[in-house]
């Protein structure tokens, strides 16, 4: 994960919850101590060893009919007045329809008590989160919340599913959580509805696995949710044995273990992954971290739905502008993005704008690699004074909407620049100069400027101007595509280059009278 610096899409289960709070029962424990606060007659252990007996070895099916029968029990000695529970009262339950049974149990999960020698590990914890693409648990509590500062969108049991998603930022919440009791899940029903539903979850993990991996942490793959997770992607898997264990990850809990042991492991299902053998979780939250995309999750995900909003309210009123601050091939974006110091700018579109500058509109112009937007060069074509001279033939050559004020700058440039012979009458070649320049009738005008002789690189380019006829359009135009090439800024702004390229596009474009 950590060489491939991809955010990790983390899976949380209980096990994480039991690591850091003294008092965080298991599903055994949790089932047993609302029991015995019920109205039941049976212990709640001769009841558990009646079910075991019945369903052999799927403890999952003991639980969840002893959650059955418990929520029965439990909910009678509540509106009996025999059990009592904080915040809510048997009228409140009946009329809002609340479960007493899930509200005692979120009662007990937010009853957690954090364990005093976690502070180091839990920053290490807190770190990692934030580096999470996405993150998915089927923990009731509100810690991983609570550690990312609730700056995470938090999306409930099945509703969450069905909301818009930005597949960043965002914690999922498959078995509920402590502040819906109601979305609790615990009994048979509840997981029979999950089940329905849970091919959602799985598709979008599935959807985002070849951005980014998959790390368990706090699971045993004993888990039903774990185990339909896995048979999903065993049956829809687009990678071979060996890449799919690399970005499947499990950690797996081994007491007093300090280094981390990796191994290729094989499942049931069909599944291959990396197994992580250690109780130094605080290394593994560690390496997670240092994934760096130049912004976290969370930063992006603003961003993103920035964006998103703007389409949407800007769009639907027909009011959405662009304003380009590069010359980018968006279809050809993940290149662009290689070769490309790019930047991404929301704002009041009156104040907000990069203008290009002179060396930026030249190499566009010339060398086409990225062609400028119109409506870019036009701003910058009428920003520049009218006595510096700019090509812009092939930006008004075609029908224009511009204010009066635009259209006169333009027209006024047009008639200082629409002959060959007023650039020639501008630049000077000294006749010595001229003289050796002469001599050099067998070399090309790229091998005369490259030559390491006593004349100035002004004076060459001023005896290019003079004979641009002689020298011809092919091998001008290497010459220009030399020039804004291989040159420094500073080269290509000089008075004597602007003229060249303006006598340039005289000499290869329509020129153009007027724009109306």
């Amino acid at each position: 994960m950590k060489k491939n610096n991809q955010f990790p899409i983390i899976f949380i289960g209980s096990g994480i919850t039991q690591r850091y709070f003294s008092n965080a029962p298991t599903w055994d424990a949790l089932l047993k101590k609302i029991w015995d606060e019920s109205d039941v007659k049976q212990t709640y252990y001769s009841r558990y060893h009646e079910l075991e007996t019945k369903f052999g070895e799927n403890t999952f099916k003991v639980y969840t009919t002893l959650a059955d029968e418990l929520e029965k029990q439990f909910d009678s000695s509540f509106y009996a007045e025999k059990v009592k529970l904080k915040e809510l009262t048997p009228e409140m339950a009946h009329s809002m329809k609340i479960s007493p049974f899930k509200t005692r149990i979120a009662e007990i999960f937010l009853g957690l008590l954090l364990n005093s020698n976690t502070k180091k590990e839990l920053k290490s914890f807190k770190s990692m989160l934030s580096k999470a693409r996405l993150i998915v648990t089927t923990n009731y509590d509100d810690f991983i919340e609570k550690q990312l500062n609730n700056a995470i969108k938090v999306r409930v049991g099945n509703q969450g599913l069905f909301e818009p998603a930005g597949d960043l930022n965002e914690l999922y919440k498959i078995h509920g959580s402590v502040k819906n009791p109601n979305s609790i899940i615990i009994t048979s029903n509840d997981y029979e509805t999950l089940e329905r539903t849970s091919a959602i979850v799985n598709a979008k993990i599935l959807s985002l696995l070849t951005e980014s991996p998959i790390l368990f942490i706090g699971y045993s793959l004993t888990d039903k949710n774990i185990q339909s997770l896995l048979t999903d992607l065993a049956n829809n898997m687009p990678f071979k044995i060996e890449e799919a264990a690399k970005r499947i990850g499990v950690v797996k809990y081994e007491s007093g273990k300090n280094d981390i042991t990796e191994s290729m492991m094989d499942t049931e299902f069909g599944v291959h992954y990396t197994q992580l053998s250690t109780d130094n979780y605080e290394k593994i939250y560690t390496t997670i971290s240092k994934i760096n995309q130049g912004f976290p999750p969370s930063e992006i995900s603003k961003y993103q739905s920035a964006i998103k909003k703007i389409i949407e309210v800007k769009g639907e009123r027909g009011e959405l502008k662009q304003v380009l601050t590069s010359f980018v091939n968006l279809e050809n974006l993940p290149k662009e993005l290689e070769n490309k110091n790019l930047v991404v700018a929301l704002g009041d579109n009156r104040y907000l704008y990069r203008f290009p500058d002179y060396v930026d509109y030249v190499k566009s112009y010339f060398l086409g690699e990225n062609p400028m937007p119109t409506e870019i060069a036009l701003k910058f074509i009428t920003s520049m004074s009218v006595q510096s001279p700019l090509p812009i033939s092939k930006f008004v050559n075609k029908p224009l909407s511009l204010n009066s004020k635009d259209k006169n700058k333009i027209n006024n440039r047009l008639k200082k620049f629409d002959l060959m012979s007023k650039i020639k009458k501008t630049v000077n070649v000294p006749k010595t100069s001229k003289k050796i320049l002469g001599t050099y009738i067998n070399k090309t005008p790229v091998e005369i400027l490259s030559l390491n002789d006593d004349i100035k690189a002004n004076v060459k380019l001023a005896y290019f101007i003079k004979n641009i006829e002689e020298i011809g359009k092919t091998d001008f135009g290497l010459l220009i595509k030399y020039i804004l090439k291989n040159k420094d800024d500073g080269f290509i702004k000089q008075t004597n280059a602007r003229k060249l390229f303006m006598a340039y596009s005289l000499y290869t474009e329509p020129i153009v009278k007027k724009v109306d």
